[in-house]
């Protein structure tokens, strides 16, 4: 090989290793319990990689009702402050909440905005019909007097009483006959503007039967604040990015995760966690310090050392700080976890588990209560699973202006909490929190800590995705269009694992989404889905959980089933083997069957003996090098 051909051959390796290196680290594992997500282009003008693209929630698709369940009970007794509020700051939430079951309308009101909207606004964006929703469901309504709905209501003062069905059905009870006369006369001749619809059964009536009721401001009821979210209609269902007050990115800052630290650490003083009490760059000066260290990495080397580089994020979980204000701030002792505030005001980012053992952090989400004007507590509703990165991934911080970041003194103080217990210590890959377990219910059963009856789900999950994404893990990937069981199912590949789009757990997931069932009907008629779709309706942590519980349903199908090799039941490897040819071949194919798929790579029997192989050398992906340090949108 002469001179000229060598160089072109290290050329050649080189770009290899390079878009290996960027392919990887844009399909970065993110675990958000379903969240959408989107596909953000990361840029960096000094990198010598190509552009990365991010993961960031689609809060166009997110609403309070889809957010993951609070991870923790709680309560707060609102009995010193109500009196002086005007209102309700009692609160009792449970595991499993979703934030529309205990956040009120006042609650959000800075964040948000959300009662600026009214009932025919909020129809438009859920397309949820009024005219079948019953008052009832509206409990707002009940707490209105006729003097008030008649101020609040368009024209509802002129319309005679016979044609305000809720109305007329009230006077019945009172004795009082409605004839012609309109609200304004009735109100005036009996005196009876004091009166509310409490009084009668609301679930004979939908929402359109007081007419124009649906164009009133939520804010022009009264005592919108004490509303709960869940009690106006359709508003759960209102994503958080097309709110009056919008969830959006707040600045544009991405940053590489470098390295994840535990409760070891003490001393750190890079910080760029805190509150908006005092400032995002609280200090760590006891124990208990974990985090994680970001860089924006300039892919230049070490002698470029640039002010967002080495920075750390503290854990919240083993630190708190100073938060709220108003009349609220003494709530919860005056303290939150330490976090960032990249999303507005609406809720808290905080790193919860950095895990030096898998090389991992979960991040989650607290919320805070709020009286309107008066003031707010601390963020200390929580916490509720975010998403999880791994070592090199791309995280978005948001705003990190060195001005503004500035903390005077402030330090943190540890909140005592202790590690969470590994079930298996002996598997590292196994990344087990109390923010953000993989968990679902498989026929009444509880998978937790991604493993099923002695099968590792996670490390399975990356044997098949070794296979079926050529080694790189993409959940961005869209296999050929084919058609199997003599034509009644044609669809892709989509994902990670080449879920096919008629797939039982993918149409599930796909079609509880807006435009889910389009999406799905026109992949069966062959359309290819671009990266973009494929994430809108389809996205990472759906591919994950729809992969969990369909080889969670085959491994305990399977052990049921008798190995024609051995002529007893599947276990251990063999198990393992079947499982996998039952992902690849249907769960009707034959068993160690020679038969393939369109393109003859493996036959079955090799398909499940690769599987095993992956999944016996614990193969997974340890991350790689990326950089960035801005976005912008796609």
């Amino acid at each position: 090989m002469n001179i000229t051909k060598k160089w072109i051959f290290v050329l050649v390796v080189i770009t290899f290793i390079i878009y290996n290196v960027t392919a990887k680290a844009a399909n970065s594992r993110y675990n958000n319990g379903s969240l959408p997500t989107r596909i953000v282009e990361v840029a960096n003008v000094q990198s010598r990689l190509p552009t990365n693209k991010l993961l960031l929630p689609d809060w166009k698709q997110i609403s309070l009702s889809q957010l993951p369940g609070i991870n923790q009970s709680g309560a707060i007794n609102g009995s010193p402050y109500n009196q002086i509020l005007g209102y309700d700051l009692s609160r009792t939430w449970t595991v499993g909440m979703t934030p529309d079951e205990y956040l009120k309308m006042g609650d959000i009101s800075e964040a948000l905005q959300a009662e600026q909207f009214s009932l025919q606004a909020i129809a438009d964006i859920t397309s949820i019909d009024l005219n079948n929703v019953p008052l009832s469901e509206f409990p707002l309504i009940e707490e209105q007097t006729l003097s008030h709905l008649a101020k609040v209501v368009p024209q509802l003062a002129q319309t005679p009483v016979k044609d305000i069905q809720p109305v007329a059905a009230l006077l019945q009870t009172k004795g009082i006959q409605p004839v012609n006369l309109r609200l304004s006369q009735i109100i005036k001749q009996y005196q009876i503007g004091q009166m509310q619809l409490k009084e009668i059964d609301l679930s004979k009536f939908s929402l359109t039967s007081i007419p124009n009721l649906e164009t009133v401001p939520i804010q022009d009821l009264t005592n919108w604040m004490n509303s709960f979210v869940k009690n106006i209609p359709g508003l759960g269902q209102v994503p958080l990015g097309l709110m009056p007050n919008p969830i959006i990115e707040i600045g544009n800052l991405v940053m590489r995760i470098d390295a994840v630290y535990g409760t070891a650490e003490n001393q750190r003083q890079n910080t760029i966690s805190g509150s908006d009490v005092q400032g995002f760059s609280v200090s760590c000066t006891q124990k208990d310090c974990a985090y994680v260290e970001l860089d924006n990495l300039e892919n230049v080397g070490a002698s470029d050392r640039s002010y967002e580089e080495g920075k750390q994020w503290i854990s919240g979980k083993y630190q708190e700080v100073e938060g709220g204000w108003g009349l609220l701030k003494a709530v919860n002792n005056g303290r939150e976890p330490t976090g960032r505030l990249p999303f507005g005001k609406a809720f808290k980012v905080v790193v919860m588990e950095p895990d030096e053992t898998t090389d991992t952090v979960d991040t989650a989400l607290y919320f805070r209560f709020c009286a309107w004007r008066k003031g707010c507590t601390p963020y200390f509703i929580g916490p509720i699973p975010f998403f999880s990165y791994e070592v090199n991934a791309l995280m978005f911080v948001g705003n990190l202006d060195s001005a503004n970041e500035q903390s005077e003194n402030f330090t943190s103080t540890p909140t005592g909490a202790t590690r969470a217990a590994r079930s298996n210590p002996s598997q590292s890959n196994t990344v087990t929190s109390q923010v953000n377990p993989c968990t679902f219910t498989n026929k009444g059963r509880s998978i937790i800590n991604q493993s099923f009856n002695g099968v590792n789900l996670r490390l399975l999950g990356n044997a098949i995705a070794e296979i079926e994404s050529a080694g790189s893990g993409d959940y961005k990937a869209v296999g050929v269009y084919t058609c199997a069981d003599n034509g009644l199912n044609c669809g892709r590949g989509l994902g990670r694992y080449q879920f096919m789009s008629y797939n039982p757990y993918a149409v599930q997931l796909i079609a509880a989404k807006t435009g889910g069932e389009q999406f799905l009907s026109r992949v069966k008629q062959g359309y290819q889905p671009t990266e973009a779709e494929l994430f809108e309706f389809f996205p990472p942590a759906d591919q994950d959980k729809a992969f969990m519980a369909d080889i969670a349903n085959k491994i305990q199908a399977t052990q049921s089933e008798i190995d024609p090799t051995t002529g007893q039941l599947f276990t251990g490897e063999r198990l393992i083997e079947r499982v996998a040819q039952k992902h690849f071949g249907g769960d009707n194919s034959k068993v160690d069957a020679s038969s393939s798929d369109a393109f003859g790579r493996l036959s079955l029997k090799d398909y499940g003996r690769t599987a095993l192989a992956l999944y016996s050398n614990n193969n997974s992906d340890n991350g790689t090098l990326t950089c960035a340090s801005s976005f912008a949108a796609k």
